[in-house]
């Protein structure tokens, strides 16, 4: 294929290898300042304390600000094969999925929740269109891998991802950045904070980003996945006294994004008989150019993310009280051409709005050298509108039928969440080098869900007949937790730790028939045994931590388009996920520094059979790379007048992956390799400049594939979401 702005791009390459060679020598009109350069300690909340990376005897990685900005992480999608373990693809810009060693949802039912949790300073997000915020201005990501049900409850059975923001500072501050690139791109981003008052800080930040699509609409002539939008983040932070603190936050996102780039792989989709070869639609192949789709239109995501919390601490004579109170909401609407393909088979348009509001109490205490304890109660309701229309309307224009006779079905779905949860985890210190930690939460959820169905199916598989349904049920869990960690010194730990995880079951908002809508699916469960090892040596210049795990599931939760005409959500009875993970950061001179991770995931099926017959036992989990690693290689030098040169060369792999649980081979994805760099000039302690490109070496990969055999098997096909080509940019920033 025509590899995109080759030149610009490998320009780039040049320019962030330069440090490496030429500006690697220093200035000998300068003084050398003599200084020993080592790890800063990282800390996390992980543990719903702050506490050091090091201490934390489970697998979490944290990527801290300074990293996100050197590395251009500016959403979740980025974080992918940078975090061992994690998986990140789309369906569509509303709704990203997450995996963390093997486990994640795809399921976006009004009743249907993720495996992996997504948090904002605490605070839950239940709904997969509110999860893809803005990094700009956060403190830190932290990703827990592995089930974390005692602190965080539900639906964090693979694992869970934490936004921490920065809160307001005393001290006056300002930033301003902006970025041009390739495909019209430009970003305008900055944030003001200072004091109020002797006792409030306050802090504004705003981001708006747009960029023209990648992909080209061959039917429509214009231009897909683009990139238009806007966010806004506030915060107070109240502090009367030395012992309370509240921070007030509240958050704004906006996003009017055109289609996705859906591409038709393999053979031309045919539904229906009627569309074989020689038809006036099956006669034209699928597009050889991965940017150029022939869908009939172009579709759209409008996506609106809010949320307000309060967060307050308050520190007593005996413990350290905190009171998380939220309410978020989300509003996704979206229209979309599932072929890719230039007939008018299959469009979908959803609606999604979700209200959910959270409040959380913690208690926490005791003494390190002896007994620590946290407590803490958990409140969630959660209440969501959804209508999935699925228009296969193209379909009936070779048999001219009547509109009555349209192939054209509604869901209509609500759903009300209502979870309650009890939670204490100890840490006793059974000797000044050994700890031994122990928890459970106790959890229950109810589920009451309104299914209504309108339209028609000839083939009676997504729909069978109009039906309403009114189906509720209820779950409960009890999730414990318990570990043991040694340390061999004040700079190395090992640990054995085992979790269980729980997610609730729920209801089919796509069912074909009312007994299908009113049965339902079963709860997940997941129990972990991990060993790990976290150790910092070489005077704190090399950091090394790993992990080994074995996660058993039973009950997993797997939704599938099922011969690519019926949509369902069934329990895969057993599957089983274990490997091994390392992360290294080392600092190789005053200069060079290098950071690198690396995943090891054996994930199958122990035994599944869909409601087809059909058996998958044995098949690997979906989003489920064998290996994956991440490598990067930084440079830092003083130049002359106070300037600063730093340089950045980075590359991600992963291996083979399938979308679907038929490992059926066009609906994946194999190995891909991507290259990162960036040069940056600081040129005084106010302004810097940097160039940067993306996946230099132009790889053509796919983040979402769809199966589009169709209920016949006419024919060999994928309806895949390609990623981003090569893209490059310069970025201005300024502080004060």
């Amino acid at each position: 294929m025509k590899k995109h702005s080759s030149k610009t791009l490998w320009t780039i390459l040049v320019l962030a290898l330069m440090p490496f060679g030429v500006f690697a020598q220093d200035s000998e009109s300068e003084e050398k300042e003599e200084k020993k350069v080592t790890l800063d300690r990282m800390i996390v909340t992980a543990q719903r304390i702050e506490e050091s990376m090091q201490d934390v005897p489970i697998a979490v990685s944290a990527i801290e600000a300074e990293t996100l900005e050197e590395s251009g992480i500016e959403t979740v999608d980025e974080l992918s094969m940078r975090v061992p373990g994690l998986t990140v693809a789309r369906f569509n810009p509303a709704q990203p999925q997450f995996f963390i060693r093997g486990i994640g949802s795809t399921d976006q039912s009004a009743s249907g929740d993720p495996s992996v949790g997504v948090f904002i300073d605490g605070v839950y997000i239940s709904r997969v269109g509110g999860m893809d915020l803005n990094f700009f201005d956060l403190e830190r990501v932290e990703v827990l891998r592995g089930p974390q049900g005692t602190l965080y409850g539900k639906n964090v059975v693979g694992g869970a991802i934490n936004y921490v923001t920065r809160p307001p500072s005393s001290e006056p501050n300002a930033r301003a950045e902006v970025t041009f690139g390739d495909y019209n791109r430009q970003d305008y981003r900055g944030l003001l904070e200072g004091p109020l008052n002797s006792n409030v800080n306050a802090k504004l930040a705003f981001s708006r980003s747009t960029r023209d699509g990648y992909s080209t609409n061959a039917t429509t002539g214009n231009k897909l996945s683009d990139e238009d939008n806007i966010s806004f983040r506030g915060q107070l932070l109240f502090n009367p006294d030395a012992d309370f603190n509240v921070l007030l936050s509240a958050d704004l996102q906006r996003s009017r994004l055109t289609g996705t780039n859906r591409e038709c792989v393999g053979e031309q989709f045919i539904f229906f008989p009627w569309f074989a070869p020689g038809s006036p639609f099956a006669a034209s192949p699928c597009s050889p150019d991965p940017f150029v789709n022939e869908k009939t239109e172009d579709g759209y995501s409008d996506i609106d993310v809010s949320g307000v919390s309060a967060i307050a601490n308050w520190a007593l004579d005996w413990a350290d009280f905190t009171s998380i109170t939220a309410f978020r909401r989300s509003e996704v609407d979206l229209r979309d051409e599932f072929s890719g393909s230039d007939a008018p088979l299959v469009i979908r348009n959803v609606i999604d709005d979700s209200d959910q509001f959270t409040q959380e109490f913690r208690l926490n205490g005791g003494d390190p050298s002896t007994l620590q304890w946290l407590v803490g109660y958990y409140f969630l309701s959660a209440d969501i509108e959804r209508l999935e229309n699925n228009d296969f309307s193209g379909n009936d224009i070779p048999l001219g039928l009547p509109p009555s006779l349209s192939f054209n079905t509604f869901y209509f779905q609500e759903n009300d969440t209502t979870n309650h949860a009890f939670f204490a985890q100890f840490t006793r210190a059974v000797t000044d080098r050994v700890n031994f930690k122990v928890g459970a939460r106790y959890t229950w959820e109810e589920k009451k869900a309104n299914i209504r169905t309108e339209g028609f199916d000839p083939t009676a598989s997504f729909l069978a007949a109009p039906y309403e349904a009114t189906p509720s049920k209820s779950w409960s869990s009890v999730t414990p937790m318990a570990s043991l960690d040694f340390h061999f010194s004040d700079s190395a730990m090992a640990y054995l730790s085992y979790s269980q995880g729980f997610k609730s079951g729920g209801f089919n908002g796509t069912a074909a028939d009312v007994i299908a809508a009113n049965q339902g699916f079963d709860e997940e469960t997941a129990s972990q045994f991990e060993l790990g090892l976290k150790s910092q040596f070489l005077d704190d210049r090399v950091r090394l931590n790993i992990a080994a795990f074995d996660i058993d599931f039973e009950d997993l939760q797997v939704f599938q388009l099922v011969d690519g005409a019926s949509l369902v959500v069934s329990n895969a009875a057993d599957a089983t996920t274990k490997g091994f993970e390392a992360e290294l950061w080392a600092v190789l001179s005053d200069n060079w520094q290098l950071r690198g991770s690396y995943a090891y995931l054996d994930a199958t099926y122990n035994n599944f059979i869909n409601q087809n017959g059909q058996d998958y036992s044995g098949n690997q989990l979906t989003r489920s790379p064998k290996n994956s690693y991440n490598l990067a290689l930084t440079f830092d030098t003083p130049l002359a007048n106070g300037m600063e040169l730093s340089a950045l060369l980075e590359h991600s792999y992963r291996s083979r992956i399938y979308y679907d649980p038929s490992n059926f081979p066009l609906v994946g994805d194999g190995p891909v390799g991507l290259l990162n760099a960036s040069v940056t000039l600081g040129i005084n302690e106010h302004w810097d400049v940097s160039l940067w490109g993306s996946n230099l070496t132009d790889e053509v990969y796919r983040t979402n594939v769809i199966d589009g055999r169709g209920p016949f098997n006419l024919s060999e096909n994928g309806s895949a979401v390609i990623a981003p080509p090569a893209m490059w940019g310069v970025s201005l920033n300024y502080r004060y």
